[in-house]
This record gives structure tokens, C-alpha cells and sequence, in this order.
């Protein structure tokens, strides 16, 4: 059976569609992937492949350029089309939309084997778990999701599939890596509490997951035998928890005496005692992503739960970078009922951290969200707030909110802001008073300077990356505008633009 995946551009290579692969792979089928941004005819790679099913990896907000690619392909190609990814695991009604056959909630690596060898043998599959199936009479067939399987259990990632085929994917020095799955935490901003009620609910199973050491590890050493690995970034929600120091003791012994390659990882600043920090630096970690969220406690207490005190997060803090650990702080702005005092309360508590580099955003409603229905009721949105419109097609704040422009501004200028004096907060207020303007908007973009700084991605492998992502894709003449979408498997000098969209991978489905 050959299964060919899609994605819409290139910006980074998706694990979770690696990790599809490499089950598919390890039970005899075949798998191909094709960026859209490098296809110079998109129709005839799929021709030249001749897929029994086509798959595609969506995330909120990327979602309906998927759509429309699906009804694009479908006018030239009889074959299953599939969607997994974030989207249509808390949107499952995705399966509604033309062009789609197929939508996979959570995990998919047992759901896509299952599906490929039913396929193959020209079976039903209108009872695989994970999966609705829509019938050609229309009729969709809804089932429950499967118990989480442990990650020891799966094969390797494949990372091939990627580095094999798009050198500047293969050639970047910085590679991401998953030791684990799931988040323990009930933060009202983030779908991994959804996600974990879902599998308790319909399965009695835990969505939370660790890899042992040795097979983390050993991931590594096997890229690491086979392409060019300088620095290496975990992607898990958390790189460990008050629960998991054992865990990181032996990650520290193991992987500083048989890799040593520097790292950066997510963490919280309250997991972070005097045992970790150094624990952390003899694994030879360099950085930590902290979510700070918000600088005031009531909002992280009340609004979206994510219950950690100041003091613990200053002793975090303090505590990496006294063992040499760079820290980068993520922030929201913005909140629901978010004050502008609270906003700078969260700069404010960024200048006491000393945070190396930062991350501000204005926050943005997603489906499914337990922080969508606060809002709601507190009369942040509309009741009828197409949240899925906004996401798709919107990036500017919608709440409720009398400080809409200070909110934009103090993202935008958040990265300065925090590394000046506190003696200038009265000066930085009326700062962010004015209205929005392209010198705002020029400091702003200088956010993914810092963080290319973190991950340790120099001026040339950034350019190189950049070239292939952005400009390539600029090149490509593609757009965001839905409506060029069936250019995309035109051949070359037809009907003009396609579409372009950002992608960003996901972890633990597809």
C-alpha cells in the first residue's frame, strides 16, 4: 500500500507524520512525502506515486487551505483522502467538508496501519477506532479512539522521509526530538487537558506518556549516526515534572556520557529546584522554554489555571541561571478580563527573571479551548464568536477589551521593554498609548531573531532555511487566498497563483 502525506510548506518537519511512517514502513508499506512549496507540479507527483491514500496533518487556523487542496485533488484522483493533526481531533465535524473521506482524532500511528491494510486488502473500514469515515452515500460512521499505546512500543520516527528528500530540512543543525507525551497540567489556554480527558473518558487509559531513557536516547544517537546534529530541541509540553526527577537523573547519566550534544527544552519554572538545575546542566542543557503566561497570580490562579506562585518562578529562575541555563519566557497579552496593569505586571515580572529572551503574543481563542467558554461567559466574544473563521483568517486580537492597541503594542515591543530599567515603566505606558505604526511593527518582527538566537540557528543555515521556506514559497507563487487553491495541481503556467500557508508541526498525531 502507498501512502503519500502532504504538506503545505516546508517550515519544519512534522514528527508526527515521521512517526506514521516509520509504523507504516515497519509493517511493509510504502510512504512518500511532498512539500507543496517544492512541488513544480503537484498533480504529477501524485500520478508518478500512485497512492492508495493521501494524508494531511492540520492545525487550527491552517486548516481550510487543507480543505480546499483536498476538493482540489479529488476533481483529478479517486483516493482516500485522510486528516489528522490538532483541527479535526477537537473539530471531528471536519469530516463534513468535501474532499474529505477520513478524519483521525488523537494518536494516529495504530488508527493509520489499521486503515492502510484494510485498504489494501480491500476490507471495511468504517469501525476503525480513532477514525470517522464518511461513505461515498454520505453517511459517517463516528467511532472512539483507542487506548494510548506506549511509546516504547512504536518504531523509531522515519526521519527519511524528510531529511532523505529536502536537504535543507536534512543539513539544519538543530533537530527536535519528543521524550514524552502529554501534559499533566489543567491550563485553560492549552488543549492538552482536553485531549487528556478524552482518552480517560473514552479509553480508562493516560494520554501522559514517557519514553525510557535508553529508547530517548537512542534516537538521538541513531540522526545523530546519520545527519548533521549540532544542537537538539525537545518539543515534549514538559521535558520533566516534579514527578519524573528519577527519570531526568538517568536522562543526565545516559545521554551526557554517550551524546553530549547541547540541548534546550520546555519546562516550569516552579519543577525547577537546586537537584534539577544540576541535573539539567550535566546533561549539557544549554536553554529552557518557561511558559510564563501571565506576570499576575490571580490571573494564572483564576483564569487559565496554571497555578504557580511568583516566588517559585523567581527561585526557577534564579536557579538556571545560576548553572549557566538560557532562559526564554513565553507570555501571553491579552487574556480574557486582562487588565492593562496585570499586562505589566507580566513585564514587570519578565525584568526580575532576566530572562536571556522572550516571547510575547496576543492571545487568540482556539476551538475546544476550556478558555473559550470563560470567555463566552463572561462576555469577552459574542455568543455566536466564529472562533474557527477568526483563527483561519484573522491574527489581530478579538476580545472584548478597552486596550486593544496598548495590548498590540506592548507584544510588539515586549522583547525591549523587558530589558529596560524599571525606573522607565511610567515612559514605557505612554509608549504603548500610541497608536500602531510601522517602526512598532519592525521592532515586533525582531521576535524571531531571539528565538533563532535560542535554538542556536546561525546567519547561514537561517538564510538557507529561510530561502526554502519563505522565499521558495513566494517563488512557488503561491498565496493565502483560498480561491487559487486549484492551481496548486495545475502544471506550470496555468491559471495562475496557489496558496501558501504557515505550518507548524505537531508533536503526537498527525
Amino acid at each position: 500500500m502507498r501512502i503519500l502525506f502532504i504538506q503545505n510548506n516546508g517550515i519544519q518537519e512534522s514528527i508526527g507524520v515521521a512517526n506514521l511512517s516509520g509504523i507504516l514502513k515497519a509493517n511493509g508499506h510504502d510512504t512518500d512525502l511532498q512539500l507543496v512549496s517544492h512541488a513544480r507540479d503537484l498533480r504529477a507527483s501524485i500520478r508518478a506515486f500512485d497512492p492508495g491514500l493521501i494524508a494531511f496533518s492540520a492545525l487550527t487556523g491552517v486548516h481550510r487551505p487543507i480543505e480546499e487542496l483536498a476538493i482540489a485533488i479529488k476533481r483529478d484522483f479517486d483516493v482516500p483522502i485522510i486528516v489528522g493533526g490538532p483541527h479535526p481531533t477537537y473539530s471531528p465535524d471536519m469530516v463534513e467538508r468535501p474532499g474529505i473521506d477520513i478524519i483521525c482524532r488523537g494518536e494516529g500511528e495504530l488508527a493509520i496501519l489499521e486503515l492502510a491494510d484494510a485498504l489494501e486488502r480491500d476490507q471495511d473500514i468504517t469501525g476503525i477506532r480513532n477514525l470517522h469515515v464518511k461513505t461515498a452515500d454520505g453517511r459517517i460512521y463516528r467511532n472512539d479512539i483507542r487506548p494510548a499505546v506506549p511509546l516504547d512500543e512504536l518504531p523509531p520516527p522515519d526521519r527519511g522521509l524528510y531529511y532523505d528528500k529536502y536537504p535543507f530540512l536534512r543539513d539544519m543543525p538543530m533537530k527536535r526530538f519528543i521524550a514524552s507525551m502529554g501534559c499533566p497540567y489543567p491550563c485553560t489556554f492549552c488543549h492538552e487537558p482536553v485531549i487528556r480527558d478524552l482518552y480517560r473518558k473514552q479509553t480508562k487509559s493516560e494520554y501522559v506518556r514517557r519514553k525510557s531513557v535508553r529508547r530517548a536516547v537512542d534516537e538521538i544517537k541513531d540522526v545523530a549516526r546519520r545527519y548533521p546534529l549540532k544542537h537538539v530541541h525537545f518539543s515534549d509540553d514538559l521535558f520533566f515534572i516534579r514527578n519524573s526527577y528519577a527519570w531526568l537523573e538517568e536522562f543526565a547519566e545516559i545521554y551526557g556520557r554517550e551524546v553530549g550534544i547541547p540541548f534546550n527544552c520546555n519546562i516550569r519554572f516552579d519543577s525547577v529546584n537546586q537537584w534539577a538545575a544540576d541535573l539539567l546542566r550535566k546533561a549539557h542543557c544549554y536553554g529552557a522554554a518557561v511558559g510564563l503566561e501571565s506576570g499576575n497570580e490571580e490571573m494564572r490562579e483564576r483564569v487559565i489555571k496554571k497555578r504557580s506562585k511568583n516566588d517559585h518562578i523567581v527561585e526557577g529562575a534564579r536557579l538556571l541561571r545560576d548553572n549557566g541555563i538560557k532562559i526564554l519566557t513565553t507570555n501571553m497579552i491579552g487574556l480574557p478580563g486582562e487588565t492593562l496593569d496585570n499586562a505589566f505586571e507580566t513585564v514587570e515580572l519578565n525584568m526580575v527573571l532576566k530572562s536571556t529572551y522572550v516571547r510575547a503574543n496576543t492571545f487568540l481563542l482556539f476551538p475546544g479551548l476550556p478558555l473559550v467558554e470563560y470567555a463566552r461567559a463572561n462576555g469577552y466574544v459574542d455568543q455566536d464568536f466564529d472562533i474557527d473563521r477568526q483563527v483561519a483568517e484573522s491574527q489581530d486580537l478579538t476580545l472584548k477589551t478597552p486596550h486593544a492597541r496598548e495590548f498590540k503594542n506592548i507584544a510588539s515591543l515586549f522583547w525591549v521593554m523587558v530589558h529596560c530599567p524599571p525606573s522607565w515603566l511610567p515612559f514605557l505606558r505612554r509608549l504603548v498609548a500610541l497608536p500602531d505604526n510601522i517602526v512598532f511593527r519592525l521592532i515586533g518582527s525582531f521576535n524571531m531573531v531571539q528565538e533563532l538566537l535560542f535554538y542556536r540557528i546561525w546567519p547561514v543555515p537561517a538564510l538557507r532555511y529561510f530561502h526554502n521556506t519563505v522565499l521558495k514559497t513566494r517563488q512557488s507563487g503561491l498565496s493565502m487566498t483560498l480561491r487559487s487553491i486549484p492551481a496548486l495541481i495545475k502544471r506550470k503556467g496555468e491559471d495562475g497563483p496557489a496558496p501558501r500557508e504557515v505550518y507548524e508541526s505537531n508533536r503526537g498525531y498527525f
